[in-house]
């Protein structure tokens, strides 16, 4: 099987790691993969083997520009790949199906930022993703919300994330001190880690608060930090290659994006032995992970002060990576390769 994967973005975050465990499985499973993508610090990630097309020009703002790029490179690789995953973009979806229309088309949901009302971002979607043979929601609040919204039933999927095993590896060093509570993600408005520092600031819930990740808000959020007095134990570690290393450090990781449609950090967390605190404010991923052992879910900073002095979570580190083992990437591609066989089978007859 050829699988060409297409990516509006591919940076260092859950969606690029998702991507580089789907093309790893795909070539240990003999398939050969195509993959169309701008240029970002996750392409020194992908394998030798994999044919990549770098798509210059890809924004929101040269609309024109983007279309014409993309079009010129799925016109170049249309004859050489079997079934094309799209990721993050239903515009992206869009225009592969009606360029390549002989061609499977899936998307993969990977959850929209919160500038506009979540109803609306679903339904908008919908519009690009009337004709695409699969939509893969990462959470089952997701899928309904597209059902919802236009898309046709037997077309959503519910397919979660998966977890490397390098995660379940590592031993664990912040259980001198059950107050470390870490962050991990980019440093961008999303992941609203201005949060994070204000509610130490307000509630000291940890007594140390680790943040890894790197991008545009870093020098805004240490001034922050600075200015409310929590300079000291708010953190920076910056970009980490192996971030498994990283969650070890914890006693916690907090979760207090504003919006996540799986939160992979969550699996990484519970592999590495760690328990993770979501917010109320993520119905999607509360409903996803709220009978998961080890997940807790809080309402504000004073709520996670007071489950963080209880203990919540602690010495469950076995029951924690039980749990994760079954989210796998091994067991997860299996689901993925069963749908690709499911749609070439389909389109073929």
């Amino acid at each position: 099987m050829n699988i060409l994967h297409l990516t509006p973005y591919m940076e260092c975050g859950g969606t690029e790691r998702c991507i580089i465990n789907l093309i790893c499985r795909s070539l240990e499973n003999g398939h050969r993969v195509f993959l169309v993508s701008p240029e970002g610090g996750g392409l020194k990630n992908i394998p030798e083997k994999v044919n990549v097309y770098k798509l210059r020009n890809w924004s929101v703002v040269k609309p024109f520009t983007s279309v014409y790029e993309l079009k010129k490179l799925l016109l170049t690789v249309h004859k050489k790949v079997d079934i094309i995953q799209v990721h993050a973009s239903a515009e992206m979806a869009y225009l592969a199906k009606k360029y390549l229309p002989e061609l499977p088309v899936i998307f993969t949901c990977h959850g929209y930022d919160n500038y506009l009302p979540s109803y609306f971002n679903y339904w908008l979607a919908s519009r690009f993703l009337k004709n695409v043979n699969c939509v893969v929601a990462l959470n089952p609040l997701d899928k309904e919300y597209f059902i919802q919204a236009g898309v046709e039933k037997e077309k959503v999927v519910f397919i979660p994330n998966g977890v490397e095993e390098r995660f379940f590896n590592q031993k664990t060093k912040g259980e001198n001190n059950k107050k470390v509570v870490g962050i991990v993600g980019r440093l961008v408005r999303q992941k609203n880690i201005e949060w994070a520092i204000k509610a130490q600031a307000r509630c000291r819930f940890s007594s140390r608060l680790l943040i890894a990740g790197d991008g545009p808000l870093r020098s805004k959020l240490e001034r922050r930090a600075k200015k409310l007095g929590v300079d000291r134990e708010v953190i920076f570690l910056g970009h980490k290659d192996e971030v498994e290393k990283v969650y070890p450090l914890f006693s916690y990781l907090l979760v207090c994006s504003r919006n996540e449609a799986f939160a992979l950090i969550i699996l990484e967390a519970l592999a590495s032995g760690v328990p993770v605190f979501v917010p109320s404010w993520l119905p999607g991923l509360v409903r996803l992970w709220q009978s998961a052992p080890g997940v807790f879910v809080f309402k504000n900073g004073k709520d996670l002060k007071e489950q963080i002095e209880k203990g919540k979570g602690a010495g469950e580190k076995d029951k924690l990576q039980s749990f994760a083992k079954s989210f796998l990437w091994d067991n997860i591609f299996k689901k993925y390769q069963e749908l690709y066989f499911k749609l070439l089978t389909r389109e073929s007859s």
